[in-house]
């Protein structure tokens, strides 16, 4: 009650009732362990259930125990160690899982696994080859590989894996033990960890630390030799396959075309070859690939390469996903606990903790020095040089888009960063390597029992999370979220083990602190934090593809796949855009931008993007395949355009010409234009190309090598400009230059205006007043039957009738009309000018029988096109005010080019209650509903009000 120098309170958790209590006979209650005799410094045991309470531990070795077949002191029969985490007998290891010693696995579990992995890859090759053979699989991968472009998986894979990677290491590095309940959820994230090792056997029950050691560092390695092993297989059935062995001349095979008498008839490279070349024919057929541009003395050459890269990017591979587990299991040969063994004299005993029967700073541990040492060169130092070195070596031709053989087989380590920070990935694997290894290089002896760790990995976490908000180095923005994330998750959970630790240490401190009433409660937050990293991983990429799946970007009509964006040796750009500033720049800009959404990959030359000396735009110009030229008023009257225009001449480059029709936005006619361009390009002998002949050349090149592309900015009409650019810069690149028929049905781009058609009997009246009308409203009747079979396609058009609207809404022997009935308007500067506004009190009549009106506005002036604030000058007052309102609704621009009229005629048919071809049974009556909606809102004249006969405007 009075405690002197010799009498002192009971440590926490002793047991001090019975009398004369000395250090030696302190009591120690079941669950808890103290390292010696001389100590009050007790320890819970909070994985093991085999702590019996009673005296000290000694320095008894296993080894002695089992001879023995006894029990370590203070633990229960079988077990040892500190807080009686090791297991007498060798033929056991301590399981956390069952919180005691446990039957180490027979040596057949390797065979079963082996096993295992030898049928699923049977069975995957068999179930290839099944699925090679159909017709639906090819369309599979196809669309595969374009949500794979629009997505990204693996970018977020990686992020994903490494989140998980260092949040698997806070209780074997920085001694942060979740609560026993979440057990489940850890086990899941060991696994993500991809120490296979440790997952499929443990430890304990290998060997010694020095054979560990091996294992662990060695394993990766026959793993990539296994897989090497498995594309060397592959290669040689290929090999096999292809046919006779071919010879080093010509003259070992016979003139027609069989073999020489040398083989002696057989078929293959001798009978048992041939034979197993036969057997492997019918099995690894979809797995042999195409070799159309290979003849048989390339052959084998092709495949040891094709399999060296195979191999280069299965180590990569490999390398990336063991290095943190790997360099932590190195790190096992330095990592140590220590515990007090005497109070008077301050002396501390250190345990390996991946092999507790070994004490640290002894002989037996400075034996591993060797290994540890050879081993942390090998991985945590070279593996990051060597990726850092492989990098280097091909940063040119990434940069430049000109992707080789070695670039190609690496694009696991550069694919997802912009070219600018290609190294990115080495920089993300030494932050792994330091949060998930190199930290135990702090504090090596109980660094897991304090709290410096986890501050600093929380530091580091924060920091790198702020370098890479700066940096931005993913190519796509929901990487970079995603990324951002995850470090800042991260972060958290580092706070959160240190609170977990303070909550161990004093329950108290942690509810007045903290606010957690224990560790369970900071335990639960992890666990949190650590499932919404995944949820958020899972919502991006179900996100990204669905948006992939709507997102519109060009395909190849012939397969529908994205385009091989292939740039020229000699080229690090696809196109050089050249425009005039004063009149283009805005629609150049949106041109560029919307080429790049639509072509991801494609690098097209832009001044606001790449120019740095004006000085060298003839450098550009020739660094580019095509040249694309933006016309409008004042282009050629530039000088720098000029200068673009024959630096494009002398290089020969294609000319892929974009003009603005838009008188109101800087266009001007072509006629216009090029009267400018014989007034202005008329240099003599211009440094850029000395043999330039004069306007004439000029004019030939820009105006009549190839038409214009007219560029128009409405929506769906912009989407054609677009993709007439993209498909001329496609036949001008090196890829489909020798594949030209993959082109020779254009692009597409989904979800633009395809053929669409009517459900039932459509009637379209006209007016014979309106100028124009009659011929639209055939050209809109032929576009009713486009898209279908020839039969389907008679039917539509015979299912469209026109009638004159005259006779159909005001002459009394007319014949009731039937079916579904449109009044088709069209608009240009003659509307409404009729004698007697005929038309003006047809559509009103039309109005007043809630018949819909199908507006077409002609924008070609040559063909009657004026500015629509024209219409509110020549249109009738009536029919611009209420009830009618006639320009509320939308009327189609009918443009003169055959590319976008199609689409004109495609959207007036939409107008009139079409719909598309390809739409299911749900969507044909969803567009139905839709325009039985807009046809009820039209408004109706009130039946008391008096008809008011328009007034035609002078």
């Amino acid at each position: 009650r009075f405690p002197t120098d010799y009498c002192k309170p009971c440590p926490p958790n002793a047991n001090c009732a019975t009398s004369n209590t000395t250090l030696e006979t302190l009591g120690i209650p079941r669950e808890y362990w103290r390292a010696s005799l001389l100590t009050t410094e007790i320890h819970e045991c909070d994985a093991s259930d085999h702590c019996s309470g009673s005296g000290g531990s000694t320095e008894t070795s296993r080894r002695r125990l089992a001879a023995s077949g006894g029990a370590g002191p203070g633990c229960d029969l079988g077990h040892t160690g500190p807080l009686c985490e090791w297991c007498v007998s060798d033929e056991q290891y301590f399981s956390r899982a069952e919180r005691g010693c446990a039957d180490c696995p027979t040596a057949g579990r390797f065979g079963i696994l082996a096993g295992v992995v030898v049928a699923l890859a049977v069975t995957g090759l068999l179930l290839y080859r099944a699925l090679a053979r159909a017709e639906a699989w090819d369309r599979f991968r196809a669309r595969l590989d374009i949500v794979e472009s629009q997505v990204g998986f693996q970018p977020k894979f990686k992020i994903v894996v490494s989140f998980y990677q260092v949040v698997a290491t806070l209780g074997p590095v920085y001694g942060v033990r979740l609560h026993e309940d979440f057990t489940r959820w850890t086990d899941f994230i060991d696994a993500i960890s991809f120490d296979l090792l440790g997952l499929t056997y443990p430890d304990a029950c290998i060997g010694s630390m020095a054979d560990r050691l091996l294992l662990a560092a060695l394993w990766p390695v026959v793993l990539v030799l296994l897989g090497g092993t498995a594309l060397a297989c592959h290669a040689l059935a290929v090999w096999l396959m292809s046919g006779p062995a071919p010879s080093s001349s010509p003259a070992a095979i016979s003139d027609d075309g069989g073999r020489s008498d040398s083989d002696g008839g057989r078929g293959g490279r001798g009978t048992a070859l041939g034979l197993l070349g036969s057997a492997l024919r019918s099995l690894l057929r979809p797995l042999q690939p195409s070799h159309e541009a290979v003849t048989p003395y390339n052959l084998r050459r092709d495949l040891v390469r094709s399999t060296l890269r195979r191999l280069l990017y299965w180590a990569i591979l490999v390398a990336y996903l063991v290095l943190p587990s790997v360099s932590r299991s190195i790190f096992k040969a330095k990592q140590c606990v220590s515990f007090n063994v005497n109070d008077f004299t301050g002396a501390r005993r250190s345990y390996l903790v991946a092999d507790l029967d070994v004490l640290c700073s002894t002989d037996e541990h400075r034996g591993l020095d060797a290994y540890f040492w050879a081993f942390f060169v090998l991985w945590p130092v070279l593996v990051p040089l060597a990726f850092l070195v492989l990098l280097l070596s091909i940063r040119s031709e990434v940069r430049a888009q000109r992707v080789r053989a070695t670039a190609r087989a690496s694009r696991f380590l550069w694919r997802d960063y912009d070219p600018r920070l290609l190294f990115w990935e080495v920089v993300d694997m030494g932050r792994k390597l330091f949060l998930a290894s190199l930290v135990l290089f702090i504090q090596t002896d109980d660094g897991s029992s304090k709290l410096l760790r986890l501050v600093i990995a929380s530091v580091v976490s924060a920091l790198y999370l702020a370098v890479l908000a700066l940096a931005r180095p993913f190519k796509r923005s929901a990487d970079l979220y995603l990324a951002c994330t995850a470090n800042l998750l991260l972060a958290c959970s580092f706070i959160s083990g240190t609170v977990i630790q303070l909550c161990e240490s004093d329950e108290d401190m942690c509810k007045t602190l903290v606010g957690f009433k224990s560790e369970r409660g900071a335990s639960e937050f992890v666990i949190a934090l650590t499932a919404a990293m995944l949820a958020a991983s899972l919502l991006v990429v179900l996100f990204k593809t669905v948006s992939a799946v709507r997102m519109p970007t060009v395909r190849l009509t012939s397969s529908g796949r994205p385009p091989v964006l292939e740039l020229s040796p000699e080229c690090h750009f696809h196109g050089f855009i050249s425009h005039c500033w004063g009149t283009g720049q805005d629609q150049t800009h949106t041109v560029v931008r919307r080429l790049q959404l639509l072509l991801p990959g494609v690098r097209i030359w832009l001044d606001v993007d790449n120019l740095d000396d004006v000085g060298r735009l003839e450098e550009s110009v020739r660094d580019a395949m095509t040249f694309l030229v933006f016309l409008s008023v004042g282009y050629f009257k530039s000088f720098n355009c000029r200068r673009e225009l024959y630096a494009a001449l002398a290089s020969n480059r294609p000319f892929i010409p974009i003009f603005e029709a838009d008188v109101a936005k800087g266009g001007a006619s072509i006629e216009a234009l090029k009267a400018e361009c014989r007034e202005n390009c008329v240099e003599a002998a211009p440094a850029a190309y000395p043999n330039y002949s004069g306007p004439g050349e000029m004019l030939a090149r820009v105006f009549e090598e190839a038409a214009p592309i007219v560029w128009v900015r409405v929506n769906a009409f912009q989407l054609e400009s677009l993709k007439a650019v993209a498909l001329r810069m496609l036949l001008h690149s090196p890829f489909y230059a020798s594949r030209p028929a993959e082109l020779a049905d254009g692009v597409m781009v989904p979800g633009q205006a395809g053929p669409v058609a009517f459900s039932g009997p459509v009637t379209i009246l006209v007016c014979r007043g309106n100028v124009g009308v009659r011929d639209l409203s055939e050209l809109v009747k032929t576009a009713a039957g486009e898209g279908r079979g020839s039969t389907a396609s008679a039917e539509a058009v015979t299912a469209v009738v026109i009638r004159d609207a005259e006779e159909a809404l005001e002459g009394a022997n007319a014949a009731p009309l039937s079916g579904h009935v449109v009044f088709l308007l069209y608009l240009n500067d003659k509307t409404f000018l009729d004698a007697g506004g005929v038309v003006a009190r047809l559509v009103q009549a039309a109005m007043d029988r809630r018949i819909a009106i199908a507006m077409v506005h002609e924008q070609e002036p040559s063909c009657g096109g004026v500015p629509f604030a024209n219409f509110f000058q020549q249109t009738p007052q009536v029919l611009l005010q209420q009830p009618y309102k006639l320009y509320n609704t939308v009327a189609v621009p009918l443009y003169p080019a055959p590319a976008h009229r199609k689409v004109s005629l495609r959207l007036v048919l939409s107008s009139m209650g079409a719909v598309p071809c390809d739409a299911g049974p749900l969507q044909r009556r969803w567009q139905l509903l839709r325009r039985h909606i807009a046809v009820a809102r039209l408004v109706r004249r009130r039946p008391a009000e008096p008809r008011q006969e328009p007034v035609v405007q002078p």
